[in-house]
Protein backbone atom coordinates (compact mmCIF):
# COMPACT_ATOMS: atom_id res chain seq x y z
CA UNK A 1 0.00 0.00 0.00
CA UNK A 2 1.12 3.33 -0.87
CA UNK A 3 1.46 5.82 1.61
CA UNK A 4 -1.33 8.11 -0.14
CA UNK A 5 -3.36 4.73 -0.02
CA UNK A 6 -3.03 4.22 3.42
CA UNK A 7 -3.60 8.00 4.49
CA UNK A 8 -7.02 7.46 2.72
CA UNK A 9 -7.85 4.54 4.23
CA UNK A 10 -7.12 6.52 7.53
CA UNK A 11 -9.45 8.98 6.65
CA UNK A 12 -12.43 6.53 5.91
CA UNK A 13 -11.50 4.42 9.30
CA UNK A 14 -11.10 8.15 11.36
CA UNK A 15 -14.93 8.84 11.27
CA UNK A 16 -14.47 11.85 13.81
CA UNK A 17 -11.35 13.62 12.06
CA UNK A 18 -9.09 13.38 15.19
CA UNK A 19 -6.04 12.18 13.93
CA UNK A 20 -6.55 9.15 15.83
CA UNK A 21 -8.47 5.52 15.23
CA UNK A 22 -10.32 4.48 18.19
CA UNK A 23 -11.21 1.06 18.56
CA UNK A 24 -15.12 1.62 18.61
CA UNK A 25 -14.02 3.64 14.91
CA UNK A 26 -12.56 0.09 14.14
CA UNK A 27 -15.06 -1.95 14.96
CA UNK A 28 -17.13 0.21 13.12
CA UNK A 29 -14.96 -0.37 10.01
CA UNK A 30 -14.81 -3.77 10.77
CA UNK A 31 -18.57 -4.58 10.20
CA UNK A 32 -18.49 -2.77 7.14
CA UNK A 33 -15.64 -4.55 5.63
CA UNK A 34 -15.94 -7.93 6.95
CA UNK A 35 -13.51 -7.68 10.21
CA UNK A 36 -10.56 -6.70 8.73
CA UNK A 37 -8.43 -3.55 7.31
CA UNK A 38 -7.27 -4.38 3.97
CA UNK A 39 -7.72 -8.31 4.10
CA UNK A 40 -5.58 -8.06 7.94
CA UNK A 41 -8.18 -9.01 10.50
CA UNK A 42 -8.73 -6.64 13.29
CA UNK A 43 -7.44 -8.05 15.62
CA UNK A 44 -4.23 -9.01 14.11
CA UNK A 45 -4.10 -5.46 12.74
CA UNK A 46 -4.31 -3.55 16.19
CA UNK A 47 -1.53 -6.05 18.25
CA UNK A 48 0.85 -4.89 15.51
CA UNK A 49 -0.16 -1.52 15.03
CA UNK A 50 -0.83 -0.03 18.26
CA UNK A 51 3.09 0.12 18.92
CA UNK A 52 2.68 2.40 22.14
CA UNK A 53 -0.37 0.62 23.57
CA UNK A 54 -2.36 3.33 24.41
CA UNK A 55 -5.64 1.46 22.23
CA UNK A 56 -5.68 4.57 19.59
CA UNK A 57 -3.76 3.88 16.28
CA UNK A 58 -2.35 7.35 14.98
CA UNK A 59 -1.86 7.98 11.34
CA UNK A 60 1.87 7.40 11.85
CA UNK A 61 1.75 4.01 13.58
CA UNK A 62 -1.07 3.22 10.39
CA UNK A 63 1.77 4.05 7.90
CA UNK A 64 4.24 2.43 9.56
CA UNK A 65 2.34 -0.99 9.38
CA UNK A 66 1.05 -0.78 6.07
CA UNK A 67 4.11 0.55 4.49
Amino acid sequence: MTEAEAEAVFSKIDTDGNGEIRLSELRDYGKANGGSVEGIKLAEFVRGADTDGDRRITLTEFKQYFT
